[in-house]
């Protein structure tokens, strides 16, 4: 018998472990209840790590000033699918592969109201299927519009200066692309943000003003011409220093064609709250045109590190500030390690993905899961406007 509740013991260590046996064997415990005292011992560790690391979320979150400068508060005049008062719709991107990380490492997360996607103007490629470019990320809008329902798309067209690209686009020779970029839209039946010849004044684009406008109007025309109605046309600044230093109302093509004015925010935000007068020319610019403003591209490209939260003091807050201050109406931000794409100057930027830490990913969906962000659902066309035929 002695040697029978020695291996009864020994065979209870093995599987509660030495802490669990001593309780066991101190207590009595009837090995259910053991087995349940434990489960509840671990889970509550887990449960306080938890709630110390959303306080510490919501402590993160409480640095960002969410007044609004009432200079920034107006009546918009000729633009779609802009959010109620109070609200700015919450868009992430930019390609499949980050996507779909995205949704892997966030599943129980609310959806975004928004993706972004991008296609290049002489070539129909990116919309109805995937299309890897040289970078070796994927581009498919047809995608997003089918695994997301009830989301909007932002649409970011490439037409550059150089190689004669908006030169050839004003003069007609791309006009069948537009014609079935036009089709594949309206069939859709959403809303559509499309960025036509995206961070149109910066120097990497190399864009002639009047070869801007011509290129841009043409687009207009032909989309408006094939009766649709579902796409609102976003005027992308750079918000830097400008090609040439041009006047920005040098490139704009006119009240008529514009139903949004947006920026970039990359290096902007890390010098506090102040994005520099270029930025603040845009912003006064769409003010004087009554138009709302989309932060259409952000990244914080100095890095998101795993080990450290100082990326959230040096650019999210600023970020998030100055979204408020200015009543920025929509926000996209790009989920991207940048050392992998492979672009010149780009690819110098640093791995930005929110997941590579969690503390910081914890207090971006503390901020963006407030009700002020609009999230994909059944509401959101109807939130802005859009009634589906």
């Amino acid at each position: 018998m002695v040697d029978g509740i020695k291996k009864k013991n020994a065979k209870t260590k093995e599987v509660f472990g030495r802490e669990g046996f001593e309780l066991y064997s101190t207590y009595r415990i009837p090995l259910t209840l053991l087995v349940l005292v434990l489960a509840w011992v671990e889970l509550s560790g887990q449960s306080i790590d938890k709630n110390a690391a959303d306080e510490i979320a919501k402590e993160m979150v409480s640095k960002i000033q969410t007044e609004i400068d009432p200079e920034f508060i107006y009546t918009y005049e000729g633009s779609k699918f802009v959010p109620p008062d109070g609200k700015t719709l919450l868009i992430m991107g930019q390609t499949v592969e980050s996507i779909t990380e995205y949704m892997d490492h966030f599943p129980n997360q609310p959806i975004p109201g928004g993706w972004s996607a991008y296609w290049g103007i002489p070539d129909f490629n990116g919309i109805t299927e995937s299309h890897k470019n040289e970078s070796g990320s994927s581009q498919n809008h047809q995608m997003l519009v089918d695994n997301f329902p009830n989301a909007v798309i932002q649409s970011a067209l490439w037409m550059v200066g150089k190689w004669n690209i908006a030169k050839f686009t004003g003069d007609g020779e791309y006009d069948r692309v537009v014609k079935k970029y036009s089709a594949w839209a309206k069939s859709v039946n959403r809303p559509i943000y499309l960025r036509i010849g995206y961070e149109f004044d910066g120097p990497h684009n190399e864009l002639e003003p009047g070869e801007y406008v011509r290129a841009y109007k043409r687009i207009v025309d032909l989309i408006r011409k094939k009766g649709v109605d579902n796409i609102a046309f976003v005027w992308h600044s750079y918000a830097s220093k400008p090609f040439k230093d041009y006047k920005l109302s040098a490139w704009y093509p006119g009240d008529e064609y514009v139903d949004w004015v947006a920026i970039s925010v990359f290096g902007h935000a890390y010098n506090g709250t102040d994005f520099g007068p270029y930025c603040d020319d845009v912003l006064q610019f769409a003010k004087q045109h009554k138009k709302p403003v989309m932060i259409a591209e952000a990244n914080p490209i100095h890095g998101i590190d795993s080990k450290s939260v100082e990326v959230w003091d040096q650019w999210f807050v600023n970020f998030f500030t100055f979204t408020y201050r200015n009543n920025i109406k929509a926000i996209s931000f790009i989920n991207e390690d940048w050392t992998q794409t492979r672009i010149p100057g780009i690819s110098e930027w640093k791995d930005s993905r929110l997941y590579n830490n969690e503390q910081v990913s914890r207090a971006w969906f503390e901020e963006t899961n407030k009700a002020r962000y609009l999230k994909q659902s059944t509401e959101l066309f109807k939130q802005l406007g859009f009634m589906k035929n």
